[in-house]
């Protein structure tokens, strides 16, 4: 994919079949398409979509969400059930084991040219190389033999600290690439708040607005935060626009950055 001239990102599909059916009509069937994670789960399709995604072969890379973590850790044996999960019919699918080890082996941050994609942020306190390694650290335990084992306590808030080991550095790994939306002036992350920036505390911001952030200089593409919405700055690309919400499925082009964008029903009630 490195040597493509151009790439299509994709936001949160969440299961949404229908959405992502009309969106790839949009898209030139010769373009790599990158998937930014929570591919599944809360939409009416997990199972298809995921098959659908996974048919296309290398012409699909997709970015681990907290939605593919939790569904790795329930097929792991230390899931947490949410009574919003569509993940069952994933897990009971004859081709399960090829569905799960295929997301085994996809990505926390992923590189194409100078933009770099991750699911919901990259922690404030990572530069680019550190969040690369950090990232490559969850790759080799989750493309292991051992991945079951790694995964059995992957719940919890952990906040990053150089000193982390075991579990513990596992979660604060995983949040800082699946979980952030909300920093403090410190740029210590917020797990609490999910709203939209102006209907939160004072003292919290959008992650990528942290003056401290090691990567303002970089080009990242995000998703996850459906209450931020479709977001284009000269360095941030956020993605989500809460398709499984009733709102739309968004892509991108790159480089020239171009919207490509399908409306979508309500496919689930946020407040049910």
């Amino acid at each position: 994919m490195q040597s493509e001239q151009n790439v299509t990102v994709i936001g949160d599909v969440h299961g949404c079949l229908p959405s992502l059916s009309q969106l790839l009509e949009k898209i030139p069937e010769n373009s790599p398409l990158i998937f930014i994670g929570d591919l599944i789960n809360r939409g009416p399709a997990s199972l298809e979509t995921l098959r659908l995604v996974y048919s296309m072969g290398k012409r699909a890379t997709l970015i681990l969400g907290n939605h593919e973590m939790h569904l790795l850790a329930t097929a792991a044996g230390a899931g947490k059930p949410n009574r919003r999960d569509t993940i069952d019919e994933i897990l009971a699918a004859p081709d399960a084991e090829e569905l799960i080890d295929w997301i085994r082996h996809q990505y926390l941050l992923y590189d194409w040219k100078d933009y770099t994609f991750v699911h919901a942020a990259i922690d404030p306190a990572w530069s680019l190389k550190k969040a690369r390694a950090l990232a490559c650290e969850v790759h080799e335990h989750l493309r292991s033999d051992h991945w079951k084992e790694y995964l059995q306590e992957m719940y919890g808030k952990d906040l990053w600290d150089n000193d982390l080991t075991g579990p513990a550095r596992m979660r604060a790994i995983l949040n800082g690439f699946t979980r952030i939306r909300f920093v403090d002036k410190k740029g210590i992350p917020d797990y609490k708040a999910k709203d939209s920036p102006g209907n939160t505390p004072k003292h919290l911001m959008p992650w990528f607005e942290c003056s401290h952030r090691k990567t303002k200089n970089d080009n990242i593409v995000f998703g996850h935060w459906s209450t931020l919405g479709l977001v284009i700055q000269e360095h941030i690309i956020a993605l989500d626009t809460g398709c499984v919400w009733g709102g739309a499925l968004t892509a991108v082009m790159l480089p020239q950055r171009q919207v490509i964008q399908v409306k979508a029903p309500q496919y689930c009630d946020p407040f049910a």
